[in-house]
């Protein structure tokens, strides 16, 4: 039924399958950032423990990051028209929303998962995800570029 399903709802709706996958891995970035929009960063390593959570919102930035078993540093700080300015600005440099990446579904021995999220929409990389040179490349740039935006504006606790 389902395979029936699909093709008959493309054909009805017009939609052309390349432009509706498309869609759905590309994505519109704000030319600026409103009291909606949230940009999130998140890392985990499977066998040492660590992890990275980052939560960007219009007002604040905070965070997490655990060196593998080692505490948990936690901190947060105002975002500023600047900052919040900065970062949009280097997510369009970056074309942020042009990668495209695909999650496999196999099983992994020693995997980590690393994930963006601008507004509603998720980049997911890490191990079982599926990109293209040029796309990995840029998104490991966004992602290394939050992580050094906090570290340079952040104090740990």
């Amino acid at each position: 039924m389902t395979s029936f399903l699909v093709p008959f709802l493309l054909i009805v709706l017009n939609l052309n399958p390349n432009t509706a996958m498309r869609s759905i891995n590309q994505f519109n970035l704000p030319k600026t950032w409103n009291k909606e929009l949230t940009i999130s960063y998140s890392f985990s390593g499977s066998m040492d423990g660590s992890r990275t959570q980052i939560i960007f919102t219009y007002d604040s930035c905070k965070y997490t990051i655990q060196p593998g078993m080692k505490a948990p540093k936690t901190g947060a700080f105002a975002m500023t028209e600047a900052g919040r300015a900065e970062i949009l600005k280097k997510m369009q440099e970056l074309k942020v929303n042009k990668i495209k990446s695909d999650m496999s579904i196999g099983a992994v021995d020693d995997g980590w998962s690393e994930s963006l999220l601008i507004g509603s929409h998720w980049i997911e990389g890490g191990t079982s995800a599926k990109m293209n040179d040029k796309d990995k490349e840029t998104f490991s740039t966004a992602c290394v570029y939050l992580q050094d935006f906090v570290a340079k504006k952040g104090k740990h606790r």
